[in-house]
């Protein structure tokens, strides 16, 4: 009889805790709300293939950040340095824990073949757990000017808020599986 009651405690918690370990590593990039405050900068500034650029962001005050590079077919491209996370749809992005730091600087390698432009996209989430966003783009340089396009302030599309939404979807209906086997579990002992 201990056993059984130690196997449903066991089975019960597995049931609470595992929703937390399903959510999408990169839920911050989905649920980014408002424009970011700090400064974003890239350099080399121009776009060129197989280029390690240096991603620099200052002004912080958060806990954590992550980077993406994507083109212009919204396609995760090039490579950060580690650690990466890899998020849904195949996306991938650089992590930083970036608590009691003002700056911080990423270093992001262009693919080797690829072409310009190249969105720079940097998610800072505060101790809130709110997400700030701001992004730049990188284009191929002409007549000697430089092709960084200004920092801009953004949020994020409508599509990202329909990840979100089969994001927690998905989570409530396996966290109903966990508790329908809990109680077949407890069925089967009783």
């Amino acid at each position: 009889m201990a056993a059984l009651i130690s196997t449903l405690q066991l089975l019960f918690l597995g049931a609470l805790i595992s929703p937390v370990y399903l959510q999408d590593a990169c839920q911050s990039i989905q649920n980014a709300t408002a424009p970011g405050s700090y400064n974003l900068s890239v350099n080399p500034a121009d776009y060129m293939a197989n280029t390690n650029y240096s991603v620099t962001i200052s002004g912080l005050d958060g806990i954590s950040l992550l980077l993406q590079a994507l083109n212009s077919q919204n396609s995760s491209v090039g490579q950060w340095e580690a650690p990466v996370v890899n998020c849904s749809k195949g996306l991938s992005a650089g992590q930083q824990n970036i608590a009691n730091k003002t700056t911080a600087t990423v270093q992001w390698t262009s693919p080797a073949n690829g072409s310009a432009p190249v969105e720079i996209r940097v998610f800072v989430t505060l101790s809130n757990n709110s997400t700030l966003l701001q992004k730049t783009t990188l284009k191929t340089a002409s007549l000697g000017l430089t092709a960084q396009t200004p920092t801009t302030n953004s949020k994020t599309t409508p599509s990202s808020t329909t990840n979100s939404v089969s994001t927690v979807q998905a989570s409530s209906f396996l966290a109903a599986v966990h508790l329908l086997s809990v109680f077949v579990t407890c069925k089967l002992f009783s």
